[in-house]
Parts: C-alpha cells; sequence; structure tokens
C-alpha cells in the first residue's frame, strides 16, 4: 500500500468541473495577490502582455502575460507574495487564451529576504529553489485547481512560474495560509497577514466575504472580490446580514473599526459586533458557543472609516462576527487587540524578574547579616581579649587626677604583752582593714559616728590613751592627736600602765 501511494502525484484536482462553488482550496486564501500586497519582482520576457497581470485580483478577460515564441529554454516570473506562508495549493488559469497557452508549466518556491535580488537566470540571492508542482500539461481556456495532498510545512515568501517552453497564462493564485505577523503590542487580529480567516457569511451576491480582512485600502476600481463585501438587497426592516471572522490567534479587544470606503449610497444603515470565544473553527458547530455584544449598534455613513471602543475588553475572543442592518456592503472591518499568548507570555517574564527581585534581595539581606555577625563577633573577641580591670583595684576620679604620695606611717610602739593580748590587737587590726575596704570603693567617705564618753571614764595615764588608739574603729589618719615616740616609750616603762592593762585584758577574760 506504501508502494501504491508513493507512485501517486503530490497533487490532484480540486475541482474537475470547473463549476463548483466551494472546494477543498476555498479555505486557504490566495498568497499571491496584489490585494494583500504581492508583488511582481522580475520576468524573463513580457513581449506580448506583461507578467504583473498574473497577480490582479480580479477575473480575468483579456489581459495576461505572455511571451515570444520559439523560446530555446524556457520562460519565468518570479513573484514575491504578500506574505510568508504554507502552500495548500495552486490556480493556473489559462481563460482568454486559446493557442497562445503555455504547454507546461512548473512552480518552485524558496524562503528569502523580503529586499532580496533576483538575476538574469531568476534565482533569488541567498536562497535556492524549491519544487512545489512538477511540471505538468495545461489546457486552453481552462482553470486548473491543484491542491497538495498534505500542505508544505516550510514557509514560503517567493514563487517562480516556469513555462516550458513559452507562452502566457492569465492568472496564478498560490494558496495557503499565512504566517501570522506576531508584533508586539496592539495589532489588527482580524487581518489576513496576522491569520485571520472569513469563516462563513449570510449572502455575498454581489462582493467577496474574503474582501473585509485585507491590508490594503479599498478602492474604487478594484474588482468585486476586493473591493469589499456587499449583499443583496432585502425588502424588510427587520432583516440584516453577517459575516463571520476568525480571529488570527485569540485576543482581548480593544477597538474595532468598519470601514465603508467606495460605498456611497449602498452602505448598511447600521452595524454592530458581536465576538464570542471557541476552540472550532466555526462557532456555529460549538453548541456551548455564545455570542457577547461587544459593540452596539452604531449608524454608518458613506465613505467613513468608523472607529468604535468595544466593550468586555478584558475577556480573551477568537471569532467576531459583524452583523449589518438590513444590508448593503462594507469594504473592510479591523479588530485591534492584544494577544492572549504574548499577555501570558509578558506575566510569566513578570514573574520570573520579580523572583529574580527576590533572590537577589534574599542574597542581599544575608550577606548584611553575615556582615553583621562577623561584626559583632570581632566586638566580641575585642572585648574579651581586654584584661578586666578589679573594681576594688579602681581609684575614684578625684584620686585619679590628683595622685597623691603615700606618706609613711610612724611604727607603732612596743609594748610587751601576753599572747592574748597580742591575737586580740591582731584581730582588731584585720577587723579594721575589713571596715577599710568599703570606704574605699565610695568617692566619699562616711564620716565616723562620735563617741560619746564620759569624761569620769577617761584614762588619766598614757597607757588609757593607747588602748583608747587600739580599740577606735577610726583610722589613723583620723585620730586627733598623733603620738610620739617619746610618749610610746614612757608609757611602755610605766608601773600603772601596765598594770591597768593586764587588768582591763583580764576583764575581758573572765567574761
Amino acid at each position: 500500500m506504501g508502494n501504491v501511494q508513493s507512485s501517486l502525484p503530490a497533487y490532484y484536482n480540486a475541482d474537475p468541473t470547473n463549476e463548483a462553488y466551494t472546494h477543498s482550496l476555498s479555505k486557504y486564501v490566495d498568497l499571491a495577490s496584489s490585494a494583500i500586497g504581492a508583488k511582481l519582482i522580475k520576468a524573463s520576457n513580457e513581449r506580448f502582455g506583461a507578467a504583473a497581470n498574473l497577480i490582479n485580483p480580479s477575473e480575468p478577460t483579456s489581459d495576461a502575460w505572455v511571451t515570444r515564441r520559439h523560446n530555446p529554454e524556457s520562460d519565468w516570473a518570479v513573484v514575491r507574495l504578500g506574505s510568508s506562508g504554507t502552500i495548500a495549493g495552486f490556480d493556473i488559469d489559462t481563460r482568454g487564451l486559446d493557442g497562445t497557452h503555455a504547454n507546461q508549466v512548473s512552480i518552485q518556491g524558496c524562503l528569502a529576504s523580503e529586499d532580496a535580488l533576483v538575476d538574469g537566470n531568476g534565482d533569488v540571492e541567498g536562497a535556492e529553489w524549491t519544487e512545489l508542482l512538477p511540471r505538468i500539461e495545461v489546457s486552453a481556456n481552462s482553470r486548473h485547481l491543484l491542491a497538495l495532498w498534505t500542505p508544505t510545512t516550510e514557509a514560503f515568501n517567493f514563487v517562480r512560474l516556469v513555462l516550458h517552453p513559452d507562452g502566457g497564462v492569465a492568472r496564478l493564485r498560490i494558496y495557503g495560509t499565512f504566517v501570522p505577523n506576531r508584533t508586539e503590542g496592539e495589532c489588527d487580529l482580524a487581518c489576513v497577514t496576522s491569520g485571520a480567516r472569513v469563516v462563513s457569511a449570510s449572502d455575498e451576491t454581489l462582493g467577496a466575504k474574503e474582501a473585509l480582512i485585507l491590508p490594503t485600502k479599498a478602492l474604487a476600481t478594484d474588482s468585486r472580490g476586493v473591493r469589499g463585501w456587499k449583499t443583496r438587497r432585502s425588502r424588510t426592516d427587520e432583516h440584516h446580514d453577517w459575516a463571520i471572522i476568525k480571529l488570527g490567534e485569540p485576543g482581548f479587544l480593544t477597538r474595532v473599526e468598519i470601514d465603508t470606503a467606495t460605498f456611497d449610497g449602498d452602505q448598511p444603515v447600521r452595524a454592530s459586533i458581536h465576538a464570542c470565544y471557541t476552540e472550532l473553527e466555526s462557532p456555529e458547530r460549538d453548541t456551548e458557543c455564545f455570542w457577547y455584544e461587544i459593540a452596539s449598534r452604531t449608524e454608518l455613513n458613506a465613505n467613513t472609516c468608523h472607529k468604535i471602543d468595544v466593550q468586555l475588553n478584558d475577556v480573551p475572543f477568537s471569532h467576531i462576527k459583524v452583523v449589518i442592518h438590513p444590508d448593503g456592503g462594507v469594504s473592510r472591518v479591523r479588530a485591534f487587540g492584544q494577544r492572549v499568548a504574548e499577555i501570558e507570555k509578558e506575566a510569566a517574564r513578570e514573574c520570573a524578574e520579580a523572583a529574580a527581585e527576590a533572590v537577589v534581595a534574599a542574597e542581599i539581606a544575608t550577606d548584611s547579616n553575615e556582615d553583621q555577625s562577623a561584626t559583632d563577633d570581632v566586638l566580641t573577641n575585642d572585648v574579651s581579649e581586654k584584661p578586666a580591670t578589679p573594681k576594688a583595684a579602681r581609684s575614684p576620679p578625684s584620686a585619679r587626677a590628683k595622685p597623691q604620695t603615700p606618706q609613711k606611717q610612724k611604727p607603732m610602739p612596743r609594748v610587751e604583752s601576753s599572747a592574748d593580748e597580742t591575737s586580740e590587737s591582731t584581730s582588731l587590726h584585720k577587723k579594721s582593714k575589713k571596715a577599710d575596704k568599703p570606704e574605699i570603693r565610695k568617692k566619699k567617705a562616711k564620716k565616723p559616728e562620735s563617741i560619746n564618753v564620759k569624761p569620769e571614764a577617761q584614762f588619766s595615764s598614757r597607757a588609757g590613751e593607747l588602748i583608747l588608739s587600739l580599740t577606735s574603729p577610726l583610722p589613723a589618719k583620723k585620730r586627733s592627736r598623733t603620738r610620739s615616740r617619746a610618749d610610746d616609750e614612757e608609757s611602755v616603762h610605766t608601773v600603772d600602765s601596765l598594770g591597768k592593762r593586764s587588768r582591763r585584758k583580764a576583764k575581758n577574760t573572765t567574761n
């Protein structure tokens, strides 16, 4: 079975009778029409007819591309398509040519820069030709509607028609699908160059529905298929006609334009725009599809482009329906908006940028925390390495400001006493040191409380004064009278003083 299919030609006749109103190529667009921007670049010979007639959108009459006879090789014509697109089929029209038509033709295609040059052999600069239609025989005064079994997956923007060896062809149609021009921002989603297509219409007796989405402005000299969409007259005011346009891509619509150029007196009275969203080619096949009115009825004037802001511009739509009341002609319809895919792409890019900013902010915060931790560690190490000064060893500010030289204390007189007296004096001396320690921490020492001693209890001898000095809690520098060495020696050798001291010690011992 596979061998049988491989032996078949790559094309088939889409309209064997040449009388079919619709055929397998009806849903495609003529990419080689001058109405959508196609242009003849170069031809090998135009002796009896201009090659520009090949891309004329009107029906052929007596105009055709005809070359001279007796060409030893072949003639060719290079056409740049209105836009890049995939190829689905061809229409080689020889109507009006009887006896001067070409005997055999072939078609080739390539993809190159739009401003690429064509040399004298019909080759495009920087591109190689790919065979789209092999050499076939053509008949006089007939249409050859040939469809490819499988449309090309590769896009082309240049085609070359080759005549073998010479002759004439009236029209050349290249049916295919435009590769959408994905311009950023707002664009006309209802234009054929964006991938839009007219799905159906209620009537197109006087003007083709495909003219609604052409990118060029309508002219009064244009043919029926280019001037605009026009319906027949109706006899009731309740009548209305409609045309459904599938947008190039689903999008959020912002405004529409209804152009009545070249229609003066035969334009509709009013028009409205409806929109829907469906994944099917035709909304009529979707039972769950619902039409929303995005532009209410608007009065239309002759030869005027009516710009209308639409409602529900935050809802995506895939199709629009132009409704005219009651009938008439409209040259062009534009639907401006932004593609859903582009908005989703922008949202994804914004989310990615926000995530990247969050990561950078987190890294900055982490670095600042690490720097702060390092600073705290340095400060902690500095404090721990610095030796601490004991509070007891610190001197008051007055002492640090004016250091005093310690005075030499006079030696205490030697008194012969017992072991008990010696231990008692030692303990008293320790107590006096303990009492003096708190006074060192304070800036201002407390004044000692005065001891009231009765006059009759005072000792009259030098020994009594010595005992009083030893037992007194007052510091030595606060004592009222400084003892001399002579006084101490005198008190040591006094018999009365020794007796009194021994008696007092004995009294304390008995207690």
